[in-house]
C-alpha cells in the first residue's frame, strides 16, 4: 500500500482525496495520516503535506489551479515580474473563491515534480505577493500533464503569452525550449492557436537565449540597431551567451540562475579568454537588464563603439560563431 506523504511527494504536495485513492492509498491510510498530523485536509476532498506552500493553499481555498505566470515559476521557466498569483478555473465552474485566505504557511515554494533535483536545489521558486489573485477562466489544454494543483505547461505557456508583453513572452518561449518543459512543436502549436499578434513572439532568436533575462538582453539589444549573434563559441576556449556587431562579447550573469561556485569561475575564465584574445566582456546582471536597461544600453553602446574602432585599426574580421 503506498505511503501518503511518498504520494503527496510525488504529486507535490498537494492532491485531492480521490487522486490519491486512484493511486493505492488507502482511506484507513488517509484517516491515520490526518488523526497524526502527518498531513492536513485544507478543504474537503483536498489533503497536503507539511511541505505545502502558501499559494497552493491559496489556489485549494479559491477553487482553482496555479496557472499562467505564476504556474510558469513552477516549472522553472520565466515568468516576467509579475509577483500576483494567477489562479486558472475551468469555464463551467460554479463556484469560485478569488478571495479567500488560506492558513499561513511559511514554507519555500513547491516546484512542480517534473523539475529535475539538480535544478530545484540551486534554484526557489518565487512565491506570490498578498494581493489579490488573478483569475483565468479557460479550459486545461493537456489534462493528462496538469496536476491537481497546478496546470499543464501548455495551459500555462497559452496563458502567460496572453498576459506578457511581447518581450517577456518571447523570453518565456525561450527558457519554456531551453529548459526542455516543452518541445518546439508544442510551442508552435500553441502560438497558432492564439490570436495572431503572438505569431510575432516566434523569431529569429527563439530557442538560442538559454535564460529569460538573456531572451531579454538580446532582443533590446537588436531592437536597438545592433548586431546580435547569440551563443558563439571562441575559437574553441569558451562558449559565450553572444556577441554584438562581431565585436563585443556578452554574459548575461543572473546570479540567481547559477549552479553553483563552478559555474561561477567558470563564467570568470571566459571573461580573461576574451579578454585575452583583445575582445571585451560585457557582463550584465539580471538586475541591469530588467531594471536599469539605460544604463546597460549606455555602456554596450560605449564598448561597441570603442571596440569597432580597435578592430578596424589592426584590421581584425569580425567575430562570429
Amino acid at each position: 500500500m503506498p505511503d501518503v506523504l511518498r504520494e503527496l511527494a510525488r504529486l507535490g504536495h498537494a492532491a485531492r482525496v480521490g487522486t490519491l485513492l486512484a493511486r493505492g492509498v488507502s482511506r484507513a491510510g488517509l484517516r491515520t495520516g490526518l488523526a497524526a498530523g502527518l498531513v492536513e485536509r485544507p478543504r474537503h476532498g483536498w489533503v497536503v503535506s507539511p511541505l505545502a506552500d502558501r499559494d497552493q493553499l491559496r489556489a485549494i481555498a479559491a477553487g482553482g489551479r496555479i496557472g499562467c505566470v505564476s504556474a510558469l515559476r513552477r516549472f522553472g521557466v520565466w515568468s516576467g515580474v509579475d509577483d500576483v498569483l494567477h489562479l486558472q478555473v475551468h469555464r463551467t465552474a460554479s463556484r469560485v473563491h478569488p478571495s479567500a485566505r488560506s492558513p499561513g504557511a511559511e514554507n519555500i515554494g513547491v516546484w512542480h515534480p517534473s523539475v529535475p533535483s539538480s535544478r530545484s536545489r540551486t534554484r526557489t521558486v518565487r512565491l506570490a505577493s498578498d494581493a489579490a489573485p488573478r483569475v483565468h477562466w479557460a479550459v486545461e489544454r493537456a489534462p493528462s500533464a496538469a496536476l491537481d494543483w497546478i496546470v499543464s505547461p501548455e495551459s500555462a505557456l497559452a496563458c502567460a503569452l496572453r498576459c506578457l508583453d511581447a518581450e517577456h513572452g518571447s523570453a518565456a518561449i525561450d527558457s519554456a525550449l531551453h529548459e526542455g518543459v516543452l518541445t518546439r512543436r508544442q510551442v508552435d502549436e500553441i502560438v497558432a492557436s492564439l490570436p495572431d499578434r503572438t505569431t510575432a513572439l516566434v523569431d529569429e532568436f527563439t530557442d538560442r537565449p538559454e535564460s529569460g533575462v538573456e531572451s531579454l538582453f538580446v532582443r533590446r539589444i537588436a531592437n536597438a540597431g545592433f548586431r546580435v549573434e547569440p551563443q558563439v563559441d571562441l575559437a574553441g576556449f569558451g562558449r559565450y551567451d553572444g556577441v554584438i556587431n562581431g565585436s563585443v562579447l556578452f554574459e548575461v550573469d543572473g546570479r540567481g540562475f547559477h549552479s553553483g561556485a563552478g559555474e561561477f569561475f567558470a563564467d570568470r575564465d571566459r571573461t580573461l579568454v576574451g579578454l585575452a584574445f583583445g575582445v571585451p566582456v560585457i557582463r550584465p546582471s539580471a538586475r541591469h537588464v530588467v531594471d536599469e536597461w539605460p544604463l546597460t544600453l549606455a555602456a554596450v553602446t560605449r564598448t561597441v563603439a570603442d571596440a569597432e574602432i580597435v578592430r578596424r585599426h589592426r584590421g581584425l574580421p569580425p567575430i562570429t560563431g
